[in-house]
């Protein structure tokens, strides 16, 4: 299975459009609290974000992206000021646990038209994205819930334009991890060793965990477990299997060890999880 894929399947992300509309100055748009990773864009007009007590001019084909938790501000306040076409939307991650996707995401980015231009295909689904929303035609919903997870996609692919030297999207652009990363992902329960990863990255065990940890901020592991945990999650969540079944699914050899490493991540046994998500 193609890594990112897997990830954002584990992750469960969808998104959607909530508004696209003409604004009439002065407005303002108060996000705070939000759970959820915002994005706008602004199509005619130009307006103004306030965020991390900045304020940053957006002018038309500007493009932001806030991840979960950033609080911001969208505003034009000079009367007399052009109209503003907006466009506003969101991304939902409903298994956060993930967090090597979740690092990837930029806090705070400004993709300007002229970055945008580079990659006409983002500019495109932008637009398609658009216009599929204020047409309202039958079926435009699902279309657009569907645009928004390519959106995110197409985003991740492109670092959301900033050339990180770390995290998941630099990990899957070396070849050599991205080899082993992807034999890892299509069996997370396999008896792995850095030994076996390294072997398929064809580097030696040395050169394989350093390269790992500094692209990946974490050892490979940590990853490892990591991924065998948010399977067990799903497990846990959809199945009927005792627990001994689902750590020996995951790859470990006793229920013992299972519900240790479990516990140690979730502060919670994997019954306990369980009981929680069927109440929730």
């Amino acid at each position: 299975m193609e890594v990112l894929t897997d990830i954002l399947r584990g992750l469960r992300a969808t998104g959607s459009v909530y508004f696209c509309d003409f604004l009439v100055p002065p407005w303002q748009l108060p996000y705070s609290g939000e759970d959820r990773a915002m994005f706008h864009l602004v199509r005619r007009g130009h307006c103004q974000i306030a965020v991390d007590e900045e304020v940053h001019d957006l002018v038309p084909g500007d493009f932001v992206f806030m991840a979960p938790g950033v609080d911001h501000v969208m505003r034009s306040e000079e009367i007399g000021e052009t109209q503003t076409l907006l466009l506003c939307g969101y991304c939902e991650f409903e298994n956060r646990e993930d967090d090597v996707l979740m690092r990837a995401l930029p806090r705070f980015v400004i993709l300007r038209n002229e970055a945008l231009e580079e990659w006409p295909w983002l500019t495109r689904t932008l637009e398609h994205l658009s216009a599929e929303y204020m047409s309202g035609a039958p079926g435009s919903e699902l279309t657009v819930n569907k645009l928004t997870e390519v959106l995110l996609v197409q985003l991740l692919r492109e670092d959301f334009g900033r050339n990180e030297r770390s995290g998941i999207i630099a990990a899957l652009k070396d070849n050599r991890v991205s080899n082993a990363l992807t034999q890892i992902h299509q069996n997370p329960g396999g008896e792995w060793t850095i030994e076996s990863a390294a072997e398929i990255a064809s580097m030696s065990r040395s050169g394989f965990a350093r390269k790992f940890k500094e692209l990946l901020q974490m050892s490979f592991f940590d990853y490892l477990t990591r991924l065998r945990m948010r399977n067990a999650r799903e497990l846990l969540a959809t199945s009927n299997l005792s627990v001994g079944d689902i750590g020996e699914h995951v790859g470990y050899q006793s229920e013992l060890s299972f519900v240790k490493v479990f516990k140690k991540l979730h502060d919670m046994t994997p019954r306990a999880w369980r009981l929680r998500d069927s109440i929730d």
